[in-house]
């Protein structure tokens, strides 16, 4: 063999080498987990619709993650949070769910067997324990009586009984649920205001709350005229959950407030992916 054949086979020896040498350490390696951003699903409450997070959807739309907000029926406790355990059982991977005032309630009993829902939020919302209903929970708390006109109520029948759907009287609905927001926004709101069963609004909750087991975090209007801020404090610290507040924050805080949603939210996702 010449000599320049041989200068090319030691060459050649030595790239194999380091090749070799550079290649083993890196397949042996273990692959880095990759960190998923769950799924964001937000169930409005009663006397609203899901437009009322759409200031916080584009929030968090923009961060990177998926949002979902689907209809809460507010037909019975029960059957809307049946609605929703199966919305959220056909998303794949991870999910954050948000309720807003009795959405707290069905995200409370849809979470409660759902492997996927690793974090509940809650915003200015009910956290029920076994037995508790929406009406028992806001009777559970001394305050001036409501007046008797709060409400307009239709009947109807059901295939099971009769039931009356409710809905708060317009000329309430600025200065009671919505506050802290412009007279043309709450005259809006109080025109497509979906109705809330007055079934719905005493079911008790089953013994079954996703709040004892799922790391919750609450957002709590401190302006709240709905449910008083007292209330949600307590159901927050029976909860054990992280807490947040909104200065000045109405029932729906998140239409004044979005960014301290969005950061509850938030911090409930970063905590999924650790």
């Amino acid at each position: 063999m010449n000599s320049n054949a041989k200068a090319l086979g030691i060459r050649a020896a030595g790239v194999a080498a380091s090749l070799a040498v550079s290649l083993v350490p890196f397949a042996s390696q273990p692959a880095v987990a990759q960190s998923i951003k769950p799924t964001i699903v937000l169930v409005h409450g009663a006397f609203a619709d899901a437009s009322s997070w759409n200031a916080v959807i584009v929030k968090l739309e923009q961060d990177g993650y998926t949002v979902c907000a689907p209809p809460n029926m507010l037909r019975g406790l029960r059957s809307d949070a049946a609605i929703i355990s199966r919305y959220i059982a056909k998303i794949p991977g991870p999910v954050v769910l948000v309720g807003h005032s009795y959405g707290g309630s069905v995200i409370s009993v849809a979470s409660a067997r759902a492997k996927n829902v690793k974090a509940l939020v809650y915003v200015d919302a009910f956290l029920p324990d076994t037995g508790d209903s929406a009406l028992s929970l806001l009777t559970s708390v001394a305050g001036p009586q409501p007046p008797k006109d709060l409400y307009i109520q239709i009947p109807f029948t059901t295939a099971t009984g009769h039931d009356t759907d409710m809905y708060l009287n317009p000329k309430y609905y600025g200065d009671v649920f919505a506050s802290a927001e412009p007279s043309n926004v709450s005259k809006l709101m109080a025109t497509t205001q979906r109705p809330i069963t007055a079934s719905a609004l005493n079911d008790k909750a089953p013994a079954a709350e996703g709040w004892k087991t799922i790391p919750s975090w609450v957002v709590i209007g401190d302006a709240d005229k709905v449910i008083p801020p007292k209330l949600m404090l307590s159901m927050a610290t029976r909860a054990k959950s992280t807490i947040s507040h909104a200065p000045g924050g109405d029932h729906p805080s998140m239409l004044a407030h979005p960014e301290v949603t969005v950061a509850a939210i938030t911090a409930a996702a970063v905590a999924t992916m650790k």
